[in-house]
């Protein structure tokens, strides 16, 4: 089976959580690059367009904070499901699509 970028890397991630344990930092460290950019444009929103347009400016400000709300809520279902997730995923077929699929690349 050919890997997809976007599936390998999943694999990747997933394996990450098998071998290190998942944690909520684990969960974290996979996502901060996004939840720093969504914090600058939540700033950014704020500095700019709440002083010039109160209604609109609070909307998008609401949104980025209502985003950060809903991954929290999802990283604390993702860590009650993972004991079973870890019981019902074939880690030995992970592992060796992660290796055939670097072995492609290589």
């Amino acid at each position: 089976m050919k890997l997809t970028r976007l599936q390998y890397k999943a694999l990747k991630i997933y394996w990450r959580y098998h071998t290190a344990g998942l944690t909520i930092s684990q969960l974290f460290r996979t996502c901060w690059r996004q939840w720093l950019l969504l914090a600058v444009i939540g700033i950014l929103v704020y500095l700019f367009l709440v002083p010039a347009f109160p209604a609109i400016g609070w909307l998008y400000v609401g949104l980025c904070i209502g985003a950060f709300l809903r991954d929290i809520g999802y990283y604390r279902v993702s860590l009650r499901i993972w004991p079973v997730s870890q019981q019902i995923i074939d880690w030995k077929r992970v592992s060796e699509l992660i290796q055939s699929h670097e072995k492609d690349m290589a």
